[in-house]
């Protein structure tokens, strides 16, 4: 019998209903109470009492309560959160130590519910003055505008705002402003886009709730401009003193890159500066100057890059004079008769050159161009001359001078065989008289 009880278990099954069936009845007999609890947000009332003060606050530690109740037993399931109201009516404060107590209702199933309390029931609230102040709203771009663009004026709107809140939390708040991506963008954009804060070291920053703005989302339009790079003219006046010579501008900035509409471009080669500070007149050594390059872009185009100034020397040296020995038999010779022979007195002269010395030390005698001009020149002796052809930059300051003879080229031509035939006799009587002897 034993073993039967033990073993049988459609009689343990029996048993656990029967004992289930008895829980129950007893409970929808007696329904017996219980205790509950609920985490119920606590409400502010009368917060414009500190706004018009010029206050602002904050709750210290949770800004829920909970909410202690007994209900019946087969009530509970039904009793919610929003059954009940907790909140805080910031008339009732204690300026000294910031408490203020917590209230109670019941919005919903009064009935089922007895016996609420509230934990804690006293809120601490901190009170500060509230600041409002404007802000300038910056543009931060990030990227760039695709390869030939350039970032134009960017337009905002509004350009500034306000913002309140407490005067600590605003006074972290170092600037207010908007970002913008440019990448490879090619033409102007618009649209809004939300605030951003910044702190001293221009770090993003995150503000609280308690910190409101006048407006949210900020309107922007951006200008994308053409892009193209023009070569810099430098106008230069004056005249340098006797024995100088102005050698040329060199400049740290050869070109600008300068930014606008591609109407605007489209006219545009170059950029002549034609500065007052340009002026070589009466120098005797080089000249650098510092010339502001904004002056000289036209107003409708925009310098691209940070570039505005041009460190510009005007070259100016010192000329020098250089002697050249040359052979006038090595001299172009125009005008030559087949007639005449030619000869020269003495056979080379001296040129005097005067130039740069890197001109001068890289010049040759061929490099003087030189020419002997023959022409109508008949039998006697004349005073010769030369042209030159030299350089730019260089100059002929003299020529030693020379003299031409010019001889019948028949009679040269008997007065040596003449010479010839005397030379013969004279050797054939020599050798007689040796015989003789």
């Amino acid at each position: 019998m034993k073993e039967r009880l033990l073993n049988n278990f459609s009689l343990k099954l029996l048993s656990l209903l029967l004992a289930f069936f008895l829980w129950l009845l007893v409970v929808n007999v007696s329904n017996p109470m219980i205790e509950g609890s609920k985490e119920v947000q606590l409400e502010i009332e009368n917060e414009d009492i500190l706004e018009n003060a010029g206050l602002t606050y904050e709750i210290v530690g949770k800004s829920t309560v909970t909410v202690r109740y007994k209900v019946a037993t087969l009530d509970a399931y039904r009793i919610q959160a929003s059954d009940f109201r907790a909140y805080i009516d910031l008339d009732d404060l204690y300026d000294v130590t910031g408490a203020v107590p917590v209230n109670l209702e019941v919005v919903n199933n009064q009935g089922l519910i007895s016996s609420p309390q509230v934990t804690p029931e006293v809120a601490h609230v901190e009170t500060e003055e509230l600041q409002r102040k404007r802000f300038d709203l910056q543009v931060k771009t990030e990227g760039e505008p695709e390869e030939g663009y350039a970032l134009g004026e960017v337009t905002l709107n509004p350009e500034y705002l306000y913002i309140s809140g407490p005067v600590s939390q605003v006074g972290q708040i170092s600037s207010v402003g908007v970002e913008i991506d440019v990448s490879g963008v090619n033409a102007n954009m618009s649209g809004s886009t939300g605030l951003v804060f910044y702190d001293a070291n221009g770090n993003r920053l995150t503000v609280s709730d308690q910190i409101t703005c006048d407006v949210s989302q900020i309107g922007y339009e951006v200008e994308i401009l053409r892009v193209r790079s023009l070569p810099l003219d430098f106008e230069v006046s004056g005249t340098v003193a006797d024995g100088y010579v102005f050698a040329g501008v060199t400049s740290d900035v050869q070109s600008l890159t300068v930014a606008g509409l591609k109407t605007n471009l489209s006219n545009l080669s170059t950029i002549t500066v034609d500065d007052p500070q340009l002026n070589i007149q009466g120098a005797t050594q080089s000249k650098t100057v510092v010339i502001d390059l904004t002056q000289y872009v036209p107003d409708n185009v925009s310098i691209v890059g940070g570039t505005t100034e041009a460190t510009v020397t005007m070259e100016v040296e010192q000329l020098e004079t250089r002697v050249f020995q040359l052979n006038l038999q090595d001299v172009t010779q125009t005008g030559a008769s087949e007639d005449y022979d030619y000869s020269f007195s003495p056979e080379s002269v001296e040129v005097t050159v005067q130039g740069l010395r890197d001109d001068l030390d890289a010049m040759s005698e061929e490099d003087l161009g030189a020419v002997l001009n023959l022409s109508g020149m008949t039998a006697g002796t004349r005073e010769g001359a030369l042209t030159f052809h030299v350089a730019e930059g260089l100059e002929v300051l003299s020529c030693s001078p020379f003299e031409v003879t010019v001889t019948d080229a028949g009679q040269e031509a008997a007065a040596a065989e003449e010479g010839t035939e005397t030379e013969a006799d004279e050797t054939e009587s020599a050798s007689g008289s040796t015989d003789h002897e």
